[in-house]
């Protein structure tokens, strides 16, 4: 394509792009136009951040994020006439090589620009602040944050913001009993639910649960957490994929249905403060020590992807985090050099989780927010597209070679500085056996736990050989594997390593580092 590089050539180009950040979609249209004719490729970068605003904000009912929001109206600033950009794509095919036209162009458009290396026209990073400062000001506002250890080029809008897609703050747990769905509590004994549950005239919606319109003045009721609940509202089920945590002896399960939707969740548990973060792009559900210093900090989701990840800000000082490593990446704790604690989390179903933690608390779905969060029980169907198809791109993802194809979901450890991880294919770590190795010069053993999920520890003494849940070491002492330790049978504890889960991509792209252990061949 044509690229014009005389002065005043560059000056039409730049007001020509100055006039996409008017609020006049015919000035738009006619701008755009105007730059189909020019053909130049530095507008693409341009093109491209308008094009994700355009069609989200006009095909709302399909495209917008979290979906259990596509049936209530957009964010006003999406609505709006004037943030549209007609003939954007024709555009796009006048001035670049592709000719995509499906229904999800948009998305094809996304995945080419981020294998591309183009360079913008100047000043092309104060446009993009001014254009998400207007178009998307819940966004604009924290992508403002300076200092950056980032290119703005880099960074890409996910279709959602801060202003609907809220953390799920505080949330009540309820005992386990009280809201499994399972033959022996519902009290059917064939482990089958009734099909018609919930279906009865006498029942009312509440969060998607049906609840008895006289709930809590029945006989039959029982005292959940200060919430009466009748015998038919159960809600989860043994298959259901949960993320676990324990405190002080204490188990913690959060539903992925339920996080889904808010893909951040600020909980304090037995005192402790964390922020439960789940990057749905990568699959990644992370547990942080939300404390900083003297600071306790509130997290939420920026909207924003950079390299396929998830950016988090604090709500305290609007610094910008990287979801996957626990660092900031723009913002005054960028200054600081702040990382976060991370802590295990374990990915499981719930009936593998509650075998192994009878008494574990469950996530109360009772959030306080109008969302069917069964929507997400059985089906979060673009996001498993892209955990499963090798040829879908993250968007702002640069492909590579790795050691691992990039779909592969892997656990993974860090050094103690933060810029090697190791990671474990889940699939290859052995069911019955053990793993040794070698971490940040220490020895430690990789297992799978009573949940079957991946946990690493400091390992005894090798030769190692494990014999159910616990594991001998070579001076014979006997250690039984526990949630976050290794307990030796002379009353010696070795600790937990904490890990993160993810698709293979989000560690090669976020770390300076990538080991495949055990064997780094």
């Amino acid at each position: 394509m044509a690229s014009t590089s005389r002065p005043d050539a560059d000056a039409e180009l730049r007001s020509l792009v100055d006039d996409l950040l008017v609020r006049d979609a015919d000035e738009h249209a006619r701008a755009l136009e105007r730059l189909a004719e020019i053909g130049d490729r530095r507008v693409v970068p341009h093109l491209i951040e308008v094009l994700m605003i355009h069609e989200i904000g006009s095909n709302w009912d399909r495209f917008g994020f979290p979906w259990v929001l596509r049936d209530h109206s957009p964010p006003r600033y999406l609505e709006l006439p004037e943030a549209r950009w007609p003939g954007v794509r024709a555009a796009l095919q006048a001035v670049a090589d592709p000719d995509y036209d499906s229904e999800y162009a948009w998305v094809e458009w996304e995945s080419w620009y981020s294998q591309q290396e183009v360079e913008p026209l100047e000043g092309f990073d104060a446009w993009k602040l001014q254009l998400y400062r207007s178009y998307l000001p819940p966004v604009g506002r924290l992508l403002d944050a300076e200092p950056r250890a980032f290119d703005l080029q880099d960074v890409r809008w996910g279709n959602c913001d801060p202003s609907f897609l809220a953390a799920c703050n505080e949330p009540n747990f309820v005992p386990g009993d009280a809201v499994t769905v399972d033959g022996t509590e519902n009290g059917d004994g064939d482990g089958e639910t009734n099909e018609d549950e919930g279906d009865d005239d006498d029942t009312n919606e509440v969060a998607g649960v049906s609840r008895g319109e006289d709930e809590g003045d029945d006989d039959d009721t029982n005292e959940v957490a200060g919430v009466s609940r009748g015998e038919d509202e159960r809600y989860l089920k043994p298959e259901d994929v949960v993320f676990g945590v324990t405190v002080d002896d204490t188990a913690y399960a959060v539903p992925r249905w339920v996080l889904f939707p808010h893909e951040m969740a600020n909980i304090t548990l037995e005192g402790v403060p964390l922020t439960l973060t789940y990057c749905t792009l990568c699959n990644a559900p992370i547990c942080y020590d939300r404390r900083v210093d003297d600071r306790t900090l509130t997290f939420g989701s920026t909207g924003m992807l950079l390299a396929g990840n998830k950016v988090m800000f604090d709500e305290e000082t609007e610094s910008l985090w990287s979801q996957h490593r626990g660092v900031p990446i723009a913002g005054d704790f960028l200054e600081e050099d702040a990382r976060l604690d991370v802590e295990p989390v374990t990915q499981t179903t719930w009936g593998e989780w509650r075998e192994a933690h009878p008494d574990s608390l469950a996530l109360d779905i009772d959030t306080g927010y109008d969302f069917d969060y069964r929507h997400y029980e059985d089906d979060v169907g673009f996001f498993q597209h892209y955990w499963n198809d090798e040829n879908a791109i993250q968007p702002g993802l640069r492909t590579g070679d790795g050691k691992l194809p990039e779909k592969t979901d892997v656990y993974g450890v860090t050094s103690d500085d933060g810029s090697t991880v190791r990671v474990y294919p889940v699939e290859d770590v052995p069911t019955e056996g053990l793993w040794t190795d070698e971490i940040d010069g220490h020895g430690a053993v990789v297992v799978r736990d009573a949940t079957d999920d991946v946990a690493v520890y400091e390992a005894p003494p090798s030769p190692l050989e494990r014999d159910g849940e616990t594991i001998a070491d070579a001076d014979g002492v006997r250690w039984r594997l526990e949630s976050d330790a290794l307990v030796g049978d002379d009353g010696r504890e070795l600790p937990r390593i904490p890990g993160r889960h993810g698709l293979f991509f989000a560690f090669r792209s976020q770390y300076d580092t990538v080991e495949v252990g055990p064997d780094d061949d």
